[in-house]
């Protein structure tokens, strides 16, 4: 015999489905925000500008660094006319920074001189194998003639030329070893001991020697053991004298010769 079927329902029970929260998704929209700006917040935005592996600030741009180097480089060259090299600088590294990190591009440049290698070409001057100072350039050494004359003579006119070996030798160093005019007019008269033979030569006295020695008579005649006032002609004299660093002596200028073409005899 068949069987029907049958349902049964049970009292105050009924299938429910689970409503999401509304409060729930906003807090949730919320947070996932919240993460969202803080994980941009702290993406890369800068460069980082250092100078043997210290940071000296942030730059929100590379090209200011290119910009702020040429610019030192330029100043540089058109003071001194003279070749710059710039060393020093990291590989530019992507960062976060703040704001108040920034580094003021138009400041950039007074940045990078005071923390970079900078060097320029210069001279380095020997005075008998001595080095004495770094200059500019070789002009600098006309200028110091002329100081160097106002100094040793009373006329500055005279015709004179370094009565030392001068030598220059090209050096790569900071601007601040650079010495100035004054200083090294001061090196070069600077006074010193020197033992040097005076060869005796027709008309010369004991008097007259010592005053070409800048010293006086006594002084030459303990340095030579029985010397007299009688000198011979050849005989070696012993002196310590004092002299400059770099001394100058006089110059005399070539006769100027006749051109016999330009001159007419008068009928």
């Amino acid at each position: 015999m068949r069987r029907k079927s049958k349902t049964i329902y049970l009292s105050n029970t009924k299938r429910r489905r689970n409503r999401a929260n509304p409060k729930a998704i906003l807090m949730g929209i919320i947070a996932i925000g919240a993460l969202g700006g803080t994980a941009f917040a702290f993406l890369p935005n800068a460069y980082a500008v250092s100078v043997g592996g210290e940071v000296i600030g942030y730059v929100d741009k590379k090209e200011y660094i290119d910009t702020a180097l040429q610019t030192v480089e330029k100043q540089l060259e058109n003071k001194y006319n003279t070749e710059v090299q710039i060393e020093g600088l990291d590989e530019l590294k992507k960062v976060h920074a703040s704001k108040k990190d920034m580094i003021d591009p138009n400041k950039l440049p007074s940045y990078l001189r005071e923390n970079m290698d900078v060097t320029l070409k210069f001279q380095k001057l020997f005075v008998d194998g001595k080095e004495i100072a770094v200059i500019e350039s070789e002009e600098v050494l006309d200028e110091l003639k002329e100081e160097l004359k106002d100094v040793y003579f009373d006329d500055k006119n005279v015709k004179a030329e370094f009565k030392n070996k001068v030598k220059l030798e090209e050096v790569y160093t900071t601007e601040d070893e650079l010495v100035d005019m004054e200083t090294l007019v001061d090196l070069c008269k600077k006074r010193q001991r020197k033992e040097v033979t005076y060869t005796v030569a027709d008309g010369d006295t004991l008097w007259g020697i010592a005053s070409k020695l800048g010293i006086d008579v006594q002084s030459l005649m303990d340095a030579n053991e029985g010397v007299t006032s009688t000198l011979k002609i050849g005989q070696e004299l012993k002196a310590t004298v004092r002299i400059p660093v770099l001394g100058l002596e006089l110059i005399e200028e070539p006769a100027k010769e006749t051109n016999k073409e330009a001159v007419k005899e008068t009928p």
